[in-house]
């Protein structure tokens, strides 16, 4: 009987435990495929470092690429206890934006459950290059 109670425990905090899925919007003027982007590089040094790894950046570009996160939310407001106690509140959360001036061309956004990490940036520079680098244009 122990083992099945153990083996209900087990699989109802495993069934439980929910990967968030990214925000992701692609304006309709964007051309597809992109052929560069320029970092932006204000922000984490750290994540902003792990990002520049990942692809050649081209200072000349029109198209500007800058990372935001924030660590360790706390949230104080009392409409929001409910998401607190159930462990359903986000810790930190990761956007990635490509603007051209001021125009949004593509916006990936996604609350984390732990804090904003190298994987995630990883993670999310791959949706982007799926989403814009690697797209054929229709």
């Amino acid at each position: 009987m122990k083992k099945y109670l153990y083996l209900f425990f087990l699989i109802f905090f495993i069934a439980c435990e929910e990967k968030r899925k990214p925000n992701i919007i692609i304006s309709s003027d964007l051309e597809l495929p992109i052929s560069c982007m320029k970092l932006n590089r204000l922000g984490d040094k750290e994540l902003i470092n792990s990002l520049d790894k990942l692809y050649d950046f081209n200072e000349s570009c029109a198209l500007t690429l800058t990372l935001s996160s924030k660590k360790d939310i706390v949230c104080n407001s009392t409409s929001n206890v409910m998401s607190k106690n159930m462990g359903k509140f986000p810790k930190s959360f990761l956007k990635l934006e490509l603007r051209k001036g001021m125009r949004v061309e593509y916006s990936y956004y996604i609350d984390l459950y732990s804090n904003v990490d190298e994987d995630d940036v990883k993670e999310g520079f791959a949706q982007l290059k799926r989403d814009l680098l690697c797209r054929v244009s229709q």
